[in-house]
């Protein structure tokens, strides 16, 4: 039932906020039923894309190696997990200081961090066509969508007025790009230490 949100985050949010506010879901609900299901879908994609398309280029195809792309897969996916924890957190870190109204922030935040992000997971699904820039761009619309799902529920999940929630949004959006530079500079270091790409290549 909690992954009929998926549809609802999409194509009516403001309705599926009010009824996640009523359910007051519990982490492990969040989590397990949704955080750990729809954050597979972008690696998966991945793999699949990467090792079974690849890139064409010219008269050749670039792809992974099987290991390669499961190795980057999980570290993606892991990625994803540490950083839907560490964004809820902080969320739930600078609830208090906005005038959050909830008892219970931290499973507010956490709820909040989840469903925003699903236009962000759906969109892993384009990831089984490796493309550069059309995935780049897709991702970003996705993500902007998710930045406009987050302003729309922070009043009602967090009970706060419409003027703190621009405020706090604020604070989400920058806390994100931290998160986000700080996963960058992670990758670049795994990559020196033997953690990146394998390519083989194809004639078509």
């Amino acid at each position: 039932m909690i992954l009929n949100h998926a549809i609802g985050m999409l194509f009516r949010p403001e309705t599926e906020w009010a009824a996640i506010k009523q359910e007051k879901p519990t982490p492990m609900a969040v989590y397990g039923l949704y955080i750990l299901l729809l954050a597979a879908i972008g690696p998966v994609c991945a793999y699949i894309g990467t090792v079974e398309t690849g890139w064409n280029i010219g008269d050749r195809v670039i792809m992974l190696t099987p290991d390669s792309a499961m190795q980057l897969s999980v570290l993606t996916y892991l990625a994803i997990i540490a950083g839907s924890f560490a964004l809820g957190y902080g969320i739930n870190w600078m609830a208090t200081t906005f005038g959050a109204a909830e008892r219970d922030n931290g499973n507010n935040a956490l709820a909040l961090v989840a469903y925003s992000l699903t236009p962000m997971y759906i969109a892993g699904l384009t990831l089984l066509y490796p493309d550069p820039w059309g995935n780049a761009m897709i991702l970003l619309a996705a993500a902007c969508y998710g930045a406009w799902l987050m302003w729309k529920g922070v009043p009602v999940v967090m009970g706060m007025s419409k003027e703190q929630s621009m405020v706090y949004c604020g604070g989400i959006l920058t806390l994100a790009l931290v998160l986000l530079v700080s996963t960058l500079a992670t990758t670049g270091l795994l990559w020196n230490f033997g953690f990146g790409p394998t390519f083989i290549e194809a004639s078509l």
